[in-house]
């Protein structure tokens, strides 16, 4: 019964309702854009779950997505807007490219180095972020923008210099990386069992860390109130850094599957904007891993199903993408509206009390 009472809890019917109405909002856009919402559903239904190809990459994707969302929940927790999540990724990207073109990178050690690499290399740049906010005086939205553009300039200068093409200095991306560090499929449905234990590893970590243990309790501690923090004698800025380094290590790992299930090279903006499409998966799902799956999940639906949209019914391609803002939008403004009502409802219960 319990578990039955958190399924149906006020919280999560408050977010079914809103997504719902959500939904409702746009599609009245979209027949005011003279399109079928139905026929458009439908075919983006079938273009993305249908399929056993598509399906796989909805998988894919979900988990570059979740992943994303997890180290914006993380960083949020703790009160700091990871803008910087974008070029963590990059940096994720480029550790794992950097194992697969190793001398490692037509062994069976491979996947398991560029997944560590990978980890790394995103970490440390959420530490630097981490290290600009807290040491540097430095807003984490200006330095998180600020790395993005450096992980992009550094993606670029990798791909026309030391690592470009043998002969050819091309933004096309960097040669093949070995067939040993592509990531696997499962037997002949191509299941991608690497992206999904990497994202289903971190969820139930991230879990686990915030459920469990003092530094989960620490990281939500400090966004909460930072004053109240530094009077227990402990440190905010090194559980902030804590936050930011976990956070780019967890969006390292998105940076990795691009590369072993996607790119299988390095080519510039590697991170395909997923990482600030993780800030409003991270808001839409109220910073809750579990919803964050489900939003990431219909994200991905939306991306590889939109592409049948053009097929099918002839539309333009920036349709998915308007309709997923759209969804994002109209879901924000009615949970904003909610709680101005519960606070507006709260004001007259005190003011009828008094």
């Amino acid at each position: 019964m319990a578990g039955m009472n958190r399924f149906y809890s006020k919280d999560s019917l408050e977010n079914l309702m809103a997504f719902g109405l959500a939904l409702f909002c746009t599609s009245i856009l979209l027949v005011l854009l003279g399109v079928s919402p139905w026929s458009t559903f439908v075919a983006i239904l079938e273009g993305s779950v249908l399929g056993l190809d598509s399906l796989s990459r909805v998988f894919v994707i979900t988990s570059i997505m979740s992943l994303s969302a997890f180290a914006l929940i993380v960083t949020f927790s703790c009160n700091m807007w990871n803008i910087g999540v974008e070029g963590q990724m990059m940096l994720g990207a480029i550790g794992a490219v950097f194992v697969a073109r190793s001398f490692i990178g037509d062994t069976l050690l491979s996947i398991p180095f560029m997944i560590i690499a990978a980890m790394c290399f995103g970490g440390i740049f959420g530490l630097i972020c981490g290290l600009l906010k807290t040491k540097g005086s430095v807003h984490e939205i200006f330095a998180g923008l600020g790395l993005d553009f450096v992980a992009a300039g550094l993606i670029v200068y990798l791909v026309i210099g030391p690592w470009k093409k043998e002969g050819i200095a091309s933004t096309s991306g960097t040669d093949i990386i070995p067939e040993m560090s592509w990531f696997p499929h499962l037997f002949d449905f191509k299941f991608p069992i690497i992206p999904i234990l990497l994202f289903g590893s971190m969820y139930l970590i991230l879990r686990f860390i915030y459920a469990k243990t003092s530094l989960g309790l620490k990281l939500k501690s400090v966004g909460s109130n930072t004053n109240a923090f530094s009077r227990l004698g402990l440190s905010p800025d090194m559980y902030i850094l804590f936050g930011f380094l976990i956070a780019g290590a967890v969006v390292g790992l998105a940076g990795a599957i691009q590369v072993g299930s996607i790119y299988h090279k390095l080519v510039p903006y590697i991170s395909g904007g997923y990482g600030f499409l993780g800030i409003l998966i991270a808001l839409v799902s109220g910073r809750k891993l579990s919803i964050a799956i489900v939003v990431s999940a219909f994200f991905a639906c939306l991306v590889v199903g939109g592409s049948t949209l053009q097929i099918k019914l002839g539309l333009h391609a920036s349709l998915p993408g308007i309709i997923q803002a759209s969804i994002v939008l109209f879901w924000l403004m009615i949970k904003a509206s909610s709680v101005h009502i519960k606070l507006i409802n709260a004001v007259s219960k005190s003011y009828g009390h008094s």
